[in-house]
């Protein structure tokens, strides 16, 4: 592997498969393992000065994420997403931010709804000033300040979980010249709705921001 991982420190209360596996899923997610990238299990429990029992039970369950894959007499690789599953995770992410809009719409406060202005604007400051990755992190602190403020915790973890698979996509699409004006003017308009407490306006217009924010990513990925 290219990149190499820090050695970790565990208490008596830590899962260490839990801790790995997280670790792992992580790399993973924000691109520091690319994909095709091979996973050695010796080498990751020598880098996190751990067993390898814990990585191997990691592993395992990136497996079925389907963010590695096991090739027989070769070993385990990163996955990576095809275009089908960009596609996919698209249509998901559509269902359920809009409805965490919609219900958002009844419930979502002043001091949210400022909170959520102030959040979009420092994200288009940041872009003008080059700091994608800053930039990158205020969108989904947008949206997750979005997904609390609909005060539905079953929804509010499905929706999370599904957000960490898009983070490649959102670094990428981000590069497009003039995407990020259109995604602070999607927001914005995803902001009105909600203080109107316009529950179909809200999920319409959080339809129409990821909808375009996925057929950007495709076309510039495949």
């Amino acid at each position: 592997m290219d990149f190499e991982f820090s050695p970790i420190k565990f208490d008596n209360t830590y899962n260490i498969r839990d801790s790995v596996y997280s670790i792992l899923r992580g790399a993973i997610l924000d691109g520091r393992l690319k994909a095709g990238q091979h996973l050695v299990e010796r080498d990751i429990a020598r880098q996190l000065k751990v067993s390898r029992t814990p990585v191997r039970e990691a592993i395992q369950k990136l497996e079925n994420e389907k963010l590695v894959t096991h090739v027989q007499r070769k070993g385990v690789f990163v996955a990576g997403f095809t275009k089908a599953d960009a596609e996919e995770i698209g249509v998901i992410r559509i269902a359920l931010e809009s409805l965490c809009c919609s219900i958002a719409a009844s419930k979502i406060t002043e001091k949210e709804l400022v909170n959520l202005e102030n959040i979009n604007q420092k994200m288009l400051q940041e872009h003008l000033q080059g700091n994608l990755t800053k930039a990158v992190f205020l969108n989904k602190k947008f949206h997750e300040s979005i997904y609390k403020s609909a005060r539905s915790p079953h929804l509010y973890y499905f929706v999370s979980t599904l957000r960490d698979y898009i983070s490649p996509f959102t670094q990428l699409s981000y590069t497009k010249e003039g995407r990020i004006q259109e995604v602070f003017e999607e927001h914005a308009d995803i902001i009105q709705k909600l203080r109107l407490h316009d529950a179909q306006g809200a999920h319409d217009a959080a339809k129409n921001h990821i909808e375009k924010s996925g057929k950007t990513f495709v076309r510039m990925a495949y």
